[in-house]
């Protein structure tokens, strides 16, 4: 991962090189990236780049982990913002996502995604793996805390919690995956069928839920 030097850049600097970063990563196949343009790109050297970096991989995994740790505090915004209600803030991430799509904001993400191979990347990422295990164990405790469990029959048990968020996020992942694959769909249609199982998923899991 980044070193601590890099750590200490200012917030400008950082957004630079991780710009040119990923704008190179977004271009090209990952073997074709070539580290000569994205210091070019940033406005750095060569002797700064790896004192910043081991090399390409290292930088493409800060990537990584810096998108999904804004992908997390996003949602967790959108969480507080409507009182713990998990349903309505699932939706609300979904949506407003969908829109990013329909706007092409984040072509960008989608295409790092493809022309790096990340999926397979991930599997030889043993750190990034204990990351992403992190990562899910803190944010079940997040949810646990400022989560309105009125709405929510898991009756304390964190893998019943566990297992709600993970069924959600998969049918949310699946619904992004429909927008980003079939750009010519009804949009609405997908979300409509996004929200509709989603609904059947909160009638077993919200007690208010069953008599409404």
């Amino acid at each position: 991962m980044a070193t601590e030097r890099f750590e200490k850049l200012s917030k400008d600097k950082k957004q630079r090189i991780l710009e040119a970063a990923r704008e190179e990563f977004a271009r090209v196949p990952y073997e074709d990236a070539s580290i000569n343009q994205i210091i070019k790109n940033a406005g750095i050297s060569r002797g700064s780049f790896y004192t910043y970096f081991e090399d390409k991989n290292d930088l493409l995994r800060y990537i990584l982990k810096d998108e999904s740790d804004k992908n997390t505090q996003f949602f967790r915004e959108i969480v507080l913002s409507n009182h713990g209600d998990y349903w309505k803030s699932l939706k609300e991430w979904t949506e407003k996502v969908a829109e990013y799509l329909r706007g092409g904001s984040i072509q960008q993400s989608i295409n790092i995604l493809t022309q790096t191979g990340i999926m397979r990347r991930v599997v030889d990422w043993v750190d990034i793996q204990c990351d992403i295990k992190d990562n899910e164990t803190d944010q079940l405790d997040w949810m646990m805390e400022h989560l309105d469990m009125d709405k929510l029959d898991v009756r304390g048990d964190r893998e019943r919690m566990q297992a709600i968020l993970k069924e959600t996020h998969l049918i949310s992942g699946i619904t992004l995956l429909n927008l980003i694959l079939r750009p010519a769909e009804d949009q609405t249609g997908i979300l409509r069928e996004f929200n509709m199982q989603i609904d059947m998923v909160r009638c077993g899991a919200d007690p208010t839920a069953r008599n409404t």
